[in-house]
């Protein structure tokens, strides 16, 4: 059949898996692209009515790829996944095998629910009506060419070799290795973090479903938090250390940059007084600003300096010293 969309593909079905028309199928309700498939595979019988035939040959109307029209969406997928390698002749036909049999499955799925459906000498608008029930309600997806090419490039995405992977997955890796940071959680490890980021940059899940999963297992390691994870699903656990690490700062005089939150002992001394069982008792901000007033890092501040000049300057007058 004549390439009627001028996409190189010498058949009546577009890459996109239509056929450049945009319109339903008359008497079927169906995408003519869905229908031209199923259709093909539905044979004259004696009758004159319709019934599906096994093995029937539908290469005309089914959604054929050129060597050319393969790479060049496969080029496309890539691309838009941020994959940097080249792909080999042995990739393209290795596409093209997938893409035809998956169709082909996808078909038969179809194809083969109807003919259960179908009583005998059904006429043709008893079959077309099955066919737009069984298409459109039980695989209303049917065989999606473009997310076909999107999930294969991406099998071929490698997260664990950091060196092919392009700026775009790059960076949401960069991101979610962020996130994790500010849980501070010993249950999650670098693969963990990699296998998110790849189901991020694929579409198939948010850095705020990703956040929701780390709050889950931050709920068993900082049991004592736990409600107030669930109670706010953008919270990590350096929200909840962020106070403690900004009385630090002011009183040590430094960037809250400079106080790691994670292995500061004051900080911990909060963080994880819980212990494993979600007991125990938090100690106060007040506590806590006094042992930070005890730590040598305080004796160098200019607050400290007035507070002993001050100190000094009392000790004098009430020995009754003019000062």
């Amino acid at each position: 059949m004549a390439d009627k969309d001028k996409d190189g593909i010498p058949d009546n079905i577009d890459i996109d898996g239509g056929n450049g028309t945009g319109k339903a199928a008359a008497g079927t309700g169906l995408p003519s692209d869905v229908a031209a498939i199923i259709n093909s595979i539905m044979a004259e019988n004696g009758s004159g009515t319709k019934s599906p035939q096994s093995g029937t040959n539908t290469s005309t109307t089914k959604t054929k790829l050129t060597y050319n029209t393969a790479l060049a969406i496969m080029k496309l997928a890539a691309e838009n996944a941020g994959y940097t390698a080249k792909f080999t002749s042995a990739d393209v036909n290795q596409f093209m095998a997938e893409f035809d049999a998956e169709q082909a499955r996808q078909i038969e799925k179809v194809v083969t629910t109807t003919a259960s459906k179908l009583t005998p000498g059904a006429t043709d608008s008893a079959v077309d009506k099955t066919i737009s029930s069984t298409a459109t309600t039980e695989y209303p997806s049917f065989f999606n060419p473009g997310q076909f090419t999107a999930d294969w490039v991406w099998k071929k995405v490698d997260f664990n070799n950091e060196t092919t992977l392009g700026a775009k997955s790059l960076g949401i890796l960069a991101q979610v290795r962020g996130l994790a940071d500010k849980f501070n959680l010993f249950g999650v490890a670098d693969k963990d973090f990699k296998v998110a980021a790849k189901a991020i940059a694929m579409g198939k899940m948010t850095l705020a479903d990703y956040n929701v999963t780390l709050q889950k297992i931050a709920a068993k390691e900082y049991p004592q938090f736990a409600d107030r994870f669930a109670k706010d699903p953008e919270l990590t656990t350096y929200d909840i250390a962020s106070p403690i690490v900004k009385m630090l700062a002011k009183t040590w005089e430094m960037p809250e940059a400079n106080i790691n939150w994670k292995t500061n002992p004051l900080v911990m001394s909060y963080t994880n007084y819980a212990g494993p069982d979600g007991k125990g008792t938090p100690p106060s901000y007040y506590d806590l600003l006094l042992r930070a007033k005890k730590d040598p890092k305080y004796q160098a501040t200019q607050q400290a300096n007035e507070d002993a000049r001050d100190a000094a300057t009392g000790l004098a007058r009430a020995f009754g010293f003019g000062v």
